[in-house]
């Protein structure tokens, strides 16, 4: 059971609100941010759909009425976006739902709120599971609803053979890192050495915690390149860099302090973080087994994934006791050594599988269809096969990661953060003879977005 108070889209005192940016409003087609809402309340937040949808617009959550999940661990680091996993065309993943929600972690599903052609489009948060169907928190305030008024989904949303496995369309999945409302410790103050270090985040989502431990209160996630001020002597910090399981006393930005994994950060803006090292020393062997192979280098561009759920890195494409390496968490981050042309087409299709490496640099394989782009990864190089542009006509080219940044200027930073848009938006090129940045590193593109909006995006997060 997922344990939250019942908001309501069509609340008098937000319903007029506009969303996002746009000229809808939160009462006409605000159930997604509500149900949102109702799911950050039940992780430890104290919302409403109107400061959600006011945090969300300024950190660049909005796509016009369009809201993207994947930019909420930004705003709440307590809450985890997974994944949106559609399923019109199939039954809904059933035995996962029930399992999440017997596990109380919050679901919000789509389903269809008529009885028109085609799915029109609601969201509501699942409560718990009642025999065959769902007790729901619905966004969205009927006759006689309220607190007491048990609302089951293939009661009131009944358009596609009132069953779940039909009446599902699509399925969000999120977690959290705690299960309650932690308070945060109390953070005394140290002053900044007059011969401070600067270090820099290596990727996206970098957490800055109150304690030297995965465990520790997280205070915010942080952007790729966000520069921190170290706060300990400058050979402390060297010897840290780069080591698992060690970590580094910083300020960010905005005077925060806390500490930061020294295995994600790195000690020059744009260069990725070290290789981890183990903080612990390995066991002598008297056996003949040679020492492993170290890892060879990534090309330029490697695609980082995240898994959807807990899943299997085995030792070739096939799923047998006798392929498992072992079974990776939804926390850790897998880089493709595979060409990225290659794997973008596997992603998230059901049979395809692609080849990885794990935080420990073991290679194999996982299965594509429970994979997602990682926030933060780098995308694929330029391929020589990209088709030529013909003249008169505009260059296109589209995201290749969830939530890429349209931004003022081509620096990673808060303030130049004009807004997140969905993988695979597509952007028109609004800069001469820019065929060759596409995929590169390091290199900016500057664009129009579908709406007009013009800015810069990473030519490494987008592809022809």
């Amino acid at each position: 059971m997922f344990k939250t108070q019942n908001l309501y889209q069509n609340d008098e005192k937000w319903k007029s609100t506009k969303l996002g940016n746009s000229n809808e409003t939160i009462g006409g087609w605000g159930c997604l941010l509500t149900s949102v809402t109702m799911m950050l309340n039940g992780v430890g937040y104290n919302e409403t759909p109107e400061t959600v949808n006011e945090k969300m617009k300024n950190a660049g959550g909005f796509q016009g009425a369009f809201f993207i999940p994947s930019v909420l661990p930004y705003v709440w680091p307590n809450c985890a976006y997974r994944d949106m996993q559609p399923c019109e065309s199939f039954p809904a993943p059933l035995a996962q739902i029930d399992a999440a929600v017997e596990a109380g972690k919050p679901v919000i599903l789509q389903v269809d709120w008529n009885k028109q052609a085609g799915i029109q489009t609601h969201f509501i948060l699942v409560k718990e599971k009642k025999g065959d169907d769902y007790i729901l928190y619905d966004p969205y305030k009927y006759g006689g609803d309220g607190p007491d008024k048990e609302v089951l989904l293939t009661k009131r949303y009944k358009y596609n053979g009132a069953k779940l496995e039909s009446e599902i369309s699509a399925v969000l999945w999120f977690d959290s890192y705690s299960t309650g409302p932690a308070e945060p410790p109390k953070v005394t103050k140290v002053p900044v050495p007059a011969d401070y270090m600067t270090i820099y985040a290596a990727e996206d989502d970098l957490a800055l915690r109150g304690d030297p431990s995965v465990g520790g209160y997280l205070f915010k996630r942080m952007v790729l390149g966000t520069e921190l001020i170290c706060l300990e002597p400058k050979a402390t910090v060297k010897a840290k860099l780069g080591v698992d399981g060690k970590w580094i006393n910083v300020q960010d930005p905005k005077g925060d302090q806390g500490y930061v994994a020294a295995w994600y950060v790195s000690d020059a803006k744009g260069k990725p973080s070290a290789p981890a090292t183990s903080t612990t020393a390995p066991a002598t062997s008297t056996s003949s087994t040679p020492a492993a192979t170290p890892a060879a280098k990534l090309p330029v561009g490697a695609l980082a994934f995240i898994p959807i759920e807990e899943l299997s890195m085995r030792t070739q494409p096939v799923i047998s006791p006798e392929t498992l390496i072992r079974r990776v968490p939804v926390t850790e981050t897998l880089v493709c050594v595979e060409p990225a042309n290659q794997a973008i087409p596997k992603v998230g299709v059901t049979g395809q599988w692609i080849k990885v490496r794990d935080a420990s640099n073991k290679e194999g394989y996982v299965a594509a269809w429970y994979v997602k782009y990682a926030s933060g990864s780098t995308a694929q190089q330029a391929t020589a096969a990209a088709p030529a542009v013909m003249a008169g006509v505009p260059l296109k080219v589209k995201a290749t990661a969830e939530g890429i940044a349209l931004r003022k200027q081509p620096v990673v930073s808060d303030a130049t953060l004009i807004k997140r848009l969905p993988l695979g938006t597509e952007f028109t090129v609004t800069e001469p003879n820019a065929e060759g940045k596409i995929g590169l590193n390091d290199q900016w593109l500057k664009v129009k977005d579908p709406t007009g909006t013009e800015g810069v995006v990473a030519a490494w997060f987008v592809t022809r």
